[in-house]
């Protein structure tokens, strides 16, 4: 049974919904920086921003429902690296790198840890998780329709920048693994569900299932 008032739970809560709330507030950021970059979906990238925009302000009111202020510091430290690339992907009108980062790796890295925290949230919480976990599809859904198209020319693309941001995204659950667990998350299984669903994500744009299953065991390899 989990204390969700006890020192030690809102302790790590603060880090982890920090993160969380960072995290959207940056996805929201982005499809913006997308809409730009892609002006013929601008009107669905903006609608796929909004939606982030509101997650952030769902996922504060779970902290506020706790009584825990987030530690906001910590948010955006462990995001620094992942925001840096994408700023450099953005400058460089990197569509397929911007999409890739945003759109397959960081999606599928929310999605993972929305969905192990699911069975552990407190009832406040589950609630706007499980709507929160339906959109995130939609935006995973949309950068997977867009690169599918683009064909066979951009998997080189894909492969570099998935070898430049798996190591940083990674990097966040290994920083955050001991806060993870303080709040009930088992991260073997949150690992395992991002290899899931990232594995998923890299086959639907074309990238063969070995590929992608052997890109990740080189990163998890670097990683540990």
């Amino acid at each position: 049974m989990i204390d969700y008032k006890s020192s030690s739970y809102c302790d790590a809560y603060s880090r982890v919904n920090a993160l969380v709330i960072v995290g959207e507030a940056l996805a929201d950021r982005h499809f913006r920086s997308l809409a730009r970059l892609i002006p013929e979906d601008e009107k669905h990238l903006l609608m796929l921003a909004a939606m982030e925009g509101r997650h952030t302000v769902d996922f504060s009111s779970c902290g506020r429902n706790l009584g825990v202020k987030p530690s906001m510091a910590t948010g955006k430290s462990l995001f620094t690296a992942l925001e840096r690339l994408f700023r450099a992907l953005e400058n460089s009108r990197d569509v397929v790198g911007c999409l890739v980062l945003q759109g397959l790796i960081i999606e599928c890295f929310a999605v993972a840890a929305y969905r192990a925290y699911l069975p552990v949230a407190d009832p406040y919480a589950r609630a706007i998780t499980v709507a929160v976990i339906d959109d995130e599809t939609k935006h995973l859904n949309y950068a997977e329709c867009w690169l599918q198209a683009m064909g066979q020319q951009i998997h080189s693309q894909i492969v570099h920048i998935c070898e430049k941001a798996l190591p940083l995204t990674l990097s966040i659950l290994k920083a955050m693994k001991s806060d993870l667990h303080a709040i009930g998350i088992d991260c073997t299984d949150l690992l395992a569900f991002f290899c899931e669903d990232f594995t998923q994500a890299l086959f639907s744009v074309g990238i063969p299932l070995a590929d992608a299953q052997r890109l990740l065991i080189k990163t998890a390899a670097v990683e540990h």
